[in-house]
């Protein structure tokens, strides 16, 4: 049930929920004081005390009871006080009463105003640590602006569509209530005849809410698409530009824009009919009432004068608070629209999570192995049965034609996937039975979409160490060829670089990237790609600091990497082909083999000299 999302955030604060009740309880109350008081007012203003003896009585029923009640204190009063002082002591009542029901509130308002927006937030914060745990493969299949849109629009509509509904709705419901009873203690023929309107005012509700809940979910997908399409055209403006493109991309986002015009459109009638309809149906009751009423009065003189009269006010105050409820209705349908969007990352499955019992990894001393390892995408095969053993300290370097599966294997060792057969182990543990936690912070990774942030220089580099020195971070930069450039920047360090690194060139966002890997002084480094926006010659000389620091720090380094010149240092290369090892060896081992890897050295040496 889609709801119980939206109950699990309600349910901690379910005292100050109970309190916000019984405070618009009150309000409902003094509501009703106020309408009650009506018929003793009546009384001495219209002399009614003068002919009570001789006019013509109305006999029977609780509500004449009770009016003769008022009606004797009213008496008594006047009898001893006055008039003028009576009425003045029925106004003050009154008054106080007008200030106590706006007092009750006003305080449900105030106590339920910080319940919304805590359960929003904590709704948000949920939202946000659950997109940090869906696997990788997950946002493959998603948008991101759509994402963006589920925990900005969607939690939004939630607060505006269902939580405003439920402390709006709250003192409509408790005064519906208590003015229903007013009217069967004041007549209940009338009260009965009410009872009949009530089922066709909710036919006619429900048959204007059914499409609300199905329009509402598609105007927020169409939202999300929106979002999706607005943050995708401004990361790719250079290349819409570029290839003439701007006509399409505008024509395509006006297409949606208009879809969401028109669906937006279609779905505010039905909200905005909701008002009209009960409007004309609570008329059509009215007037029946007075038909009603009015043979009662001067037919059977069942009902008094004042009795009517305070009946029709409580109907008339009943109009607003069933028009309350009814627009509460529609707009909560419109809200599970949003409800349902939030509610589906909340269902996502994880895939990668930890075992309660999970054991610690906090060291690497040996090697990390893949023990006849098969991965897939979807019915893909990227993997089969892969072994493969990595001792510590050692560089090995992945290559292979494109589509291998040699990003996935280093994508497994972090464990951002888990293999579908074999398994990923660290010194003999099998990473799928370790924290997590402990597991990442044994590596750091630099792939080739390099991910920097809208901040500083200094900041994006100590990401990778939040507790490293000014010294450290300089000596990580310099080691990453980036120290330099970083230099010339107007404040060195201290420049900011834009959202995504925009103001930096692809070679500097990567040495960037790599420096802030280095920082992090893990004790395996994994680099997919990770120089391929840099020229041969920068990245041979960043690779042989890469390889020279981690022979020092006794580093694992796994790098996969296009150009050969680069890892032929590394102490074994392995080739794959078709998600399987077809050669392995040293640079010189592997090239006198004349097989694949000799293959791949003599197509770059080959577009190495043509350029």
């Amino acid at each position: 049930m889609k709801t119980g999302l939206l109950f699990k955030y309600l349910r901690p604060y379910t005292g100050r929920l109970l309190f916000n009740v019984f405070l618009r309880t009150l309000s409902a109350i003094f509501t009703i004081v106020l309408i009650v008081s009506v018929a003793p007012l009546l009384y001495i203003l219209f002399d009614a005390g003068a002919g009570a003896e001789t006019g013509t009585q109305a006999t029977g029923g609780i509500a004449n009871a009770g009016i003769e009640i008022l009606e004797s204190w009213v008496n008594v009063s006047m009898v001893r006080f006055g008039k003028p002082v009576t009425l003045l002591i029925l106004s003050s009542c009154l008054t106080g009463a007008y200030f106590m029901k706006n007092l009750c509130a006003y305080m449900g308002l105030y106590l339920f105003s910080p319940i919304r927006n805590r359960m929003v937030a904590q709704m948000r914060n949920d939202l946000f640590l659950k997109f940090m745990n869906l696997p990788l493969s997950y946002y493959a299949k998603q948008q991101k602006g759509d994402l963006i849109s589920r925990i900005t629009n969607n939690t939004q509509d939630i607060d505006n569509q269902m939580l405003n509904q439920v402390q709006e709705v709250l003192v409509d419901i408790v005064t519906f209530v208590f003015l229903v009873a007013t009217l069967f203690f004041i007549s209940v023929p009338l009260s009965l005849f009410v009872l009949v309107l009530l089922p066709v005012i909710g036919m006619a509700t429900s048959f204007i809410s059914r499409s609300l809940k199905r329009k509402s979910r598609r105007l927020q997908n169409l939202n999300g698409q929106i979002s999706a399409q607005v943050e995708e055209s401004l990361e790719g403006m250079k290349t819409i530009r570029n290839y003439n493109t701007t006509r399409y991309a505008v024509n395509k986002f006006h297409v949606d824009n208009n879809l969401y015009y028109k669906l937006n459109c279609r779905l505010l009638h039905r909200i905005n009919l909701s008002s009209p309809v009960s409007e004309v149906l609570g008329t059509i009751a009215i007037v029946a009432i007075l038909i009603i009423g009015g043979y009662l009065i001067l037919s059977e003189h069942s009902l008094k004068p004042e009795a009517f009269i305070t009946y029709l006010l409580a109907m008339i105050q009943i109009l607003p608070s069933s028009k309350n409820i009814t627009t509460a209705y529609f707009t909560w349908q419109s809200g599970k629209g949003s409800l349902a969007r939030v509610k589906e990352v909340f269902d996502a499955d994880e895939v990668i999570v930890q075992k309660p019992d999970a054991k610690e990894l906090k060291s690497f001393e040996h090697e990390i192995a893949l023990e006849d390892v098969s991965f897939s995408y979807g019915e893909k095969q990227t993997l089969d049965h892969i072994g493969l053993r990595v001792e510590k300290g050692k560089f090995v370097a992945l290559v292979g034609p494109s589509g291998g599966g040699k990003s996935t294997i280093v994508n497994l060792i972090p464990r951002f996937y888990d293999p579908v057969g074999g398994r990923v182990t660290i010194d003999g543990k099998d990473i799928a039975e370790c924290r997590i936690r402990d597991l990442r912070d044994l590596s750091a990774l630099v792939s080739q979409d390099t991910v920097l942030f809208n901040d500083t220089l200094y900041n994006n580099i100590l990401v990778g160490n939040p507790g490293a020195t000014r010294e450290e971070v300089e000596h990580a930069a310099k080691m990453a060829d980036a120290h330099d450039f970083i230099m010339q920047c107007e404040n060195g360090y201290d420049s900011f670089i834009g959202d995504s690194g925009t103001k930096l060139s692809g070679g500097q966002r990567q040495r960037v990237s790599i420096a802030r890997a280095l920082l992090k002084k893990a004790p395996i480094l994994l680099f997919d790609e990770a120089t391929s926006a840099l020229d041969t010659e920068a990245e041979n000389r960043i690779m042989e600091a890469i390889r020279i620091e981690g022979k020092k720090n006794s580093q694992t380094i796994i790098s996969v990497a296009h150009r050969l010149s680069s890892i032929r240092q590394a102490d074994e290369i392995i080739v794959i082909e078709d998600g399987r090892i077809v050669e392995r060896g040293t640079h010189e081992h592997l090239y006198a083999l004349d097989g694949l890897y000799h293959k791949l050295c003599q197509m770059q040496n080959t577009a190495n000299s043509e350029s």
